[in-house]
């Protein structure tokens, strides 16, 4: 079975510490499938006893039923999607699922952080490249239609004048599935060369370069389609994710009674 679906209902329930397990896990699948219950322990500095308890608030009746699941999952993560995948009918609950699990994965903790964050009314420049500069469009007119300030910077003139008045409450919100894209890295070491922004990511699920880069990173799922040479990828939940961080926003701004907009 797959192992998102397998815990989707027992992640809200996980506590802080659970968490950061199953994070692990979601991030390093290509690692987990090969690891002991001793070994994933001592990663994840908890006991046997510990991690045995967690698998079994997952859903699953013992450690060995676990590990199936996720060997499954990230043997299926790695397989070549063909086209026609997307006139299967059994795509369209995949598709489903996929956004789903995106918006289920997010922690109240990561809900809060990116809150204040945003709070400090932060100028927003957004990194991103082939299908994910399309959804960064979108982005930019969400936060300038809420008061902020957004920017893509395209061409390499534009990116330059950024290098020149970004800020250190400045928020850097870096789009990319694979979150190993070497140009979006190049610009972001060049950003940090001059000024420390917060980054912000939105990836897929493992381990990756720009994750690992990021003070809060948000991760997607998705099947990997490409079609003549070109990702076409589905960018759903990316936004799916900020569209619940801004609409969760916008809903604790009401209820505070402060005023949402920049002055």
């Amino acid at each position: 079975m797959n192992f998102y679906e397998k815990t989707s209902e027992a992640v809200p329930t996980l506590s802080k510490s659970e968490q950061e397990v199953f994070n692990y896990i979601v991030k390093n699948l290509h690692v987990v499938k090969n690891m002991s219950i001793r070994q994933l322990s001592e990663k994840c500095f908890v006991s046997t006893t510990t991690l045995f308890r967690f698998v079994k608030k997952l859903g699953y009746e013992g450690y060995s039923e676990f590990i199936d699941d996720v060997r499954e999952t990230e043997y299926e993560s790695r397989r070549v999607e063909i086209p026609n995948i997307v006139a299967n009918d059994d795509y369209r609950d995949s598709y489903l699922k996929n956004v789903i699990e995106a918006v289920k994965v997010i922690t109240d903790e990561k809900i809060d952080k990116f809150d204040k964050l945003m709070s400090r009314n932060p100028d927003i420049y957004i990194l991103a490249e082939g299908l994910s500069a399309e959804v960064a469009t979108y982005f930019k007119r969400l936060f300038v239609s809420c008061g902020y300030n957004a920017e893509i910077p395209g061409e390499e003139y534009e990116f330059k004048r950024i290098l020149k008045k970004v800020k250190k409450d400045d928020i850097l919100l870096v789009l990319s599935y694979n979150g190993n894209n070497k140009s979006v890295i190049h610009r972001i070491e060049r950003i940090f060369a001059i000024s420390t922004p917060s980054i912000v990511s939105i990836t897929r699920s493992d381990n990756n370069a720009i994750q690992n880069m990021s003070d809060l990173n948000f991760y997607v799922f998705a099947d990997e389609i490409e079609y003549e040479g070109e990702d076409i990828t589905s960018r759903i939940g990316m936004i799916a994710i900020m569209e619940t961080l801004m609409y969760k926003r916008i809903v604790s701004d009401r209820n505070s009674g402060t005023t949402f907009h920049k002055m």
